[in-house]
Order: structure tokens, then sequence, then C-alpha cells
């Protein structure tokens, strides 16, 4: 029998828990957009798509007027019914959660080319269509669904015609764990569904930072799957977070440098104006993903946001492969953005299936002009990072007013939207600016002892061939400066920052290292991965990292240390400018004289050769 004291102690905490319970959040709060297109409550599109269904191949999102979504085995359970009615559509399996939840995609083909090499001999667009990768954004699912089953379930003559010259990987959902992790909470700036799963999988990781590091279980299975198919188009879907204004979709496709040309060209003359004047013939308002910035001026203007491979549709875009990112608007109510996520995917396989061969064409045309710069010192240097013009052109945005109240909980005046639209004259900057580049050499070589750089090629799809002699040469590479690490730079990882000098040193190269051609169709992939200059880089992103890592001894304190730094100061009066020109560019470091002494040693003999120097070899010529 408890003591009193015990049993008072219990009757606290029940206390504590219970006003806790009391207080705790019981309802999620709904945002909700002051403004909704007029033509979204009739959402005529989709009403017909649910309307032309068997009952029970209705999603949860259909039967509740959008205001529920359904869990995966729904989503298992529809693709397999569609797979049993239609001999057009095989469900694989293409990996597996760390939660151990099977991932599907179903493959969607009126010849049955349900493999690789079987669709790419149809001479077929093939088009990956994901949602899910952010699985509180879920309205995708659901419409990637309807797509399907619009094709090959009710016939649809519109949507079944795209089979007679495409053919689709459809995965809707690809966070699957995340998509299981189902609350109220997980989404407060969205307007719906009433419960959803998170942005992060269940490892915590954000998918759509992986393309290129692929640390989770859940990327590397969807590489494998993406480099065997190799889409000619692509489609990822979210929905957006921030401000409140008229539109109900924006998009962001790569159209500058981080696309080769000619596909560059059928996104910008072809694609981009059609999309647009297709989705405002449908009543949508749409607009270039990105946001209003208040300049010094006070006035605003519109920029657009610049990506790195690390996100899906420039990976893609460093494959040559077009890829629409599609945002529906997270303040509008969830049946818009199902009817703006529907339209948008129509129209945009409608520009692709009316000329299949124009895009085909234009992605093996990038292909064999990047691989064919390989090795050429006077071809045109590829495009590896930049940032957003400042050269802009006129654009009205179609933004909403906002209205100052009081707020009791800041004690000050806050800003909330209002239903008066504000239609603002101002200008829009979706330009790119490059700030690196690089030629590409005739191929890159990685030492054996850097097996981890290879087998990450490998997961991309690479062509790589085993040298089969020791080398003993004069090579090209880089040295490092200025070594950061960022914290915090990458959701999931640590980013590392540095400063470049090309170098042209001896180095010994193991026989069975890892020559890698620039001539193949993974060239402007090959650069994004492997040059150092490049956002993405493998070294940036944590791979061979023990280079930056100081190990040479000296065995003692200043005793010994500062008579090394004076001889080496004495043999190299070079460095001594150099280390004055520090000294006077960094104070924290010219007040650090433990710095100070390191950064002699590390000039010094006593300081292996591979310190700060970049394992991964570039090669001009094959020395074998």
């Amino acid at each position: 029998m408890p003591s009193k004291r015990l049993a008072l102690s219990l009757s606290l905490c029940a206390l504590c828990l219970g006003v806790l319970d009391t207080h705790a959040q019981r309802e999620a709060l709904r945002p909700h957009s002051a403004y909704e297109p007029p033509l979204a409550a009739a959402a005529a599109t989709l009403t017909a798509s649910q309307s032309s269904a068997p009952a029970d191949l209705l999603t949860t999102g259909e039967k509740t007027n959008w205001q529920q979504t359904g869990d995966y085995a729904e989503v298992e359970r529809l693709m397999h019914a569609m797979e049993k009615r239609s001999s057009s559509v095989r469900v694989v399996q293409f990996g597996t959660t760390p939660e151990n939840r099977p991932m599907y995609a179903m493959i969607v083909s009126k010849d049955r080319a349900f493999t690789p090499d079987a669709a790419k001999r149809t001479g077929k667009a093939i088009i990956l269509v994901q949602s899910g990768i952010h699985s509180g954004e879920i309205e995708g699912k659901d419409t990637s669904l309807m797509l399907v089953r619009d094709m090959v379930i009710a016939k649809r003559p519109h949507q079944a015609a795209w089979l007679d010259r495409a053919i689709f990987v459809v995965i809707p959902v690809f966070n699957i764990d995340g998509h299981e992790s189902r609350s109220a909470f997980n989404r407060a700036n969205q307007n719906g569904p009433q419960v959803a799963g998170t942005r992060q999988t269940a490892q915590l990781l954000n998918l759509n930072r992986d393309y290129v590091k692929a640390v989770s279980p859940e990327m590397r299975a969807w590489l494998r799957l993406y480099q065997a198919w190799l889409p000619d188009f692509m489609f990822d879907n979210h929905v957006t977070d921030g401000a409140d204004y008229q539109y109900d979709v924006t998009w962001d496709m790569a159209h500058h440098g981080e696309i080769g040309e000619p596909a560059r060209s059928w996104v910008n003359d072809r694609f981009i104006p059609q999309l647009n004047t297709r989705m405002q013939a449908g009543g949508h308002m749409v607009s270039p993903y990105g946001a209003l910035r208040k300049m010094p001026n006070g006035r605003r203007e519109f920029f657009v946001e610049v990506f790195s491979p690390r996100y899906s549709h420039i990976y893609s875009a460093a494959m040559n492969r077009p890829c629409l990112l599609v945002e529906t608007h997270s303040l509008k109510e969830a049946r818009t953005r199902a009817w703006s996520n529907y339209d948008i995917m129509t129209d945009a396989i409608d520009i692709v299936t009316e000329d299949p061969k124009a895009l085909h064409d234009a992605v093996s045309a990038s292909d064999a002009k990047d691989a064919a710069a390989a090795g050429d010192p006077n071809a045109a240097p590829v495009y590896l990072a930049g940032k957003t013009s400042d050269a802009a052109h006129p654009l009205v945005y179609y933004s909403l007013k906002i209205e100052p109240f009081q707020s009791a909980i800041t004690g000050t005046e806050v800003t909330r939207y209002t239903a008066d639209k504000d239609d603002i004259d101002t200008v829009i900057h979706d330009g790119i600016d490059t700030t690196a580049e690089a030629r590409e050499p005739l191929g890159f070589l990685i030492p054996l002892a850097w097996k981890e750089l290879a087998d990450e090629l490998a997961l991309h799809g690479v062509a790589m061939q085993r040298t089969p002699v020791a080398l003993d040469q004069v090579f090209d590479t880089w040295r490092f400066s200025d070594v950061k690490s960022i914290t915090g730079a990458m959701e999931g990882g640590t980013l590392m920052d540095y400063k470049l000098t090309p170098v042209r040193e001896r180095i010994q190269v193991p026989a069975g290292s890892w020559w890698v051609p620039m001539h193949q169709q993974r060239a402007r992939l090959i650069l994004s991965l492997l040059h150092p200059a490049a956002p993405d880089a493998l070294i940036r992103l944590g791979f061979a990292s023990a280079i930056f890592q100081p190990t040479g001894r000296v065995g003692a304190a200043e005793y010994l240390t500062v008579p090394i730094a004076n001889k080496v100061a004495e043999e190299h009066p070079e460095l001594m400018l150099a280390f004055q020109a520090k000294l006077a560019a960094d104070p924290a470091f010219a007040a650090d004289p433990r710095a100070r002494v390191q950064w002699w040693i590390a000039q010094s003999n006593y300081q292996p050769s591979s310190f700060n120097r970049y394992p991964v070899l570039q090669l001009w010529k094959k020395p074998w």
C-alpha cells in the first residue's frame, strides 16, 4: 500500500497532467486564403474525373471533398486494384523505407513496356510523376492516382490518348514513413486536410535536399529507379508555404544554365509559354515560384530563387531532363489545390505528348553536346552555380492587401491579409547570373583509397573504368584554404565551404583507381558532383572530409613549433607576405597565437602533402 507522501505526489502529478491537458491545444488552426479563384468552386476538371470513376476507386480526398486524406494502405489498395483491372498497369516495388514499408511505383504503358529497356524501345516519352516527397503536401498523391484512373480505368478519351505517345512512372507517395506519421499539427501553415504527414522522413531527413548526397534509404532506392528509367520529363508535386496572394499555383523549372542546350530552348520556347497560357485559360492564376522583397527604396520587387542539384528539379536538369516543380498554394482550400495540381499536370502532359519527339530529340542532343565537349579546352564552360540576377523586367504581381491589428500576444501591431486585391506594378528578377562555371576535362581520376566517391558516382549511374597501371606524375587538382563547416546549411547534414586554388602537383595513383570519362551521357551531372566549385559537389557534402583534418605532428609546444615556423618563414619569404596579409584581413586569426603558429606548421613539410588537397584529379589527356 503506498505511503501518504507517495499518494500525495501521485495526486499532484495527476493534477499537473490534468492542467496541462486542459490547456493543450485540442484543435489545429485552419489558416485560409483571403482569396479563392472564381472557377475553383466548380473545379470542373476535377469533378469530371471524379464523376467518371468507379466508387471503389475514389480516394479519401475525393470522398470527403478534400477535407481528409487516406493512409498509405489506401494508396496500395488503389494501385493494386488498377493493376488487376488493366493490362496497362504494373505495380513495382523499388525500395523499402527505414520503417520497413514497401516503396511502390506504378508503370502505365499501353504497350505493356514495364521495364526501362522495353519502354525505351517504344520510342515514346517517359514521364515520371512524383508526389509526397514532403508528405504533408499531399494533394498530388490523389491527383496522380486520378490521372492513372482516367487513362486506364475510366478511359477518358483525352487522358487515354496520352498512352499512344507516353509511358508513365507514377510514385504517389515518396516519403512514406513521413506520410504515416499523421497529425493535425504537422502543417500549421496549410489549409487542410484534417490530418497529414510530415516534411521529414522517419530519420528526420528532408528528401528534397538529398538528391546528390543520398544518405536516406528512400533516396538511394529512388536514384536506382530514376537512373534506370531516365525519364524525359518529371513532375515533383508540392504545396508551398509563406504569403497569401491571388495565385493558386506557382511553379519552377530549370531554364537557364542549369540545363543544357537544346533542352533549355525547348523549355523556354515551347513549354513555359504554353503552360502559362493553358493554365490561365483554365481559370488559374499561375506564377513563377518566388517571393516579393522590399527594396531599400521601399519598393517591392519579385525575385525567383536559385536552386542546386540537391533539389529534385535541378538534379533532373543536371541530367538534361526538364522537371516541373509544382507548388500549389497552402492557404487555398484543399480542393482548390487538388484542382490546380490536376490541371497543371494535365496541361504539362498535353504539351509533352503533342510532340514527344521534340522533347526526346532536345534531351538527346543536349546529352550528346555535353559529352562531345569532354577534353576540349575551347568548348564553352558549363554552368555550376549562380545567383538571382539584378536585371529585371516589368511584372504585375497579383498580391493581396494587408492591414494592421493590435495583438494581445505580441503587445504590438501585426499584419494580416485582406480579400482586397493588391495588383502591384513591379519588376521580376527571373534571370541567373553565373557565379561558377568550368570547362569539361577529358575525365576525372579517383584514387583507389577514395572508394566512397566512386560508390556514390555509381549510384548516380556514372560509367567508370578501373585504371590498369599505377601512375606517378604531375596532375591538375585543387588546394583548399579557409575551410569552414557550416552546420545547419543543409537539412540533415553539414556543408563545407572553402576557397579554391588550382595546383599542379606530383601525385602517386595506384592501379585499380577509378577513371571517370566525361564523354558520356551524365557529363553535366559529373561536373556537379566532382568539380569542387559546384555548390553540391560531393566534397562539400561531407565526402572525403578527412582531407580537411590536419594530421601532421611535431610533438611539442612553442619551444619547437615556433622555431619550425621561423625556419619556414626564412626559407619562403613569399609565405611571410601571405601571413601578413591574413593578419591584416582576419582580426580573430591575428589575436589567436595558436592559430598563427598552426598556419605556419600547415605550410611546413611536417604536414602531409594530402592535407587540404582535393583527392580527385582532373585530366586533359589520358596517360595510359
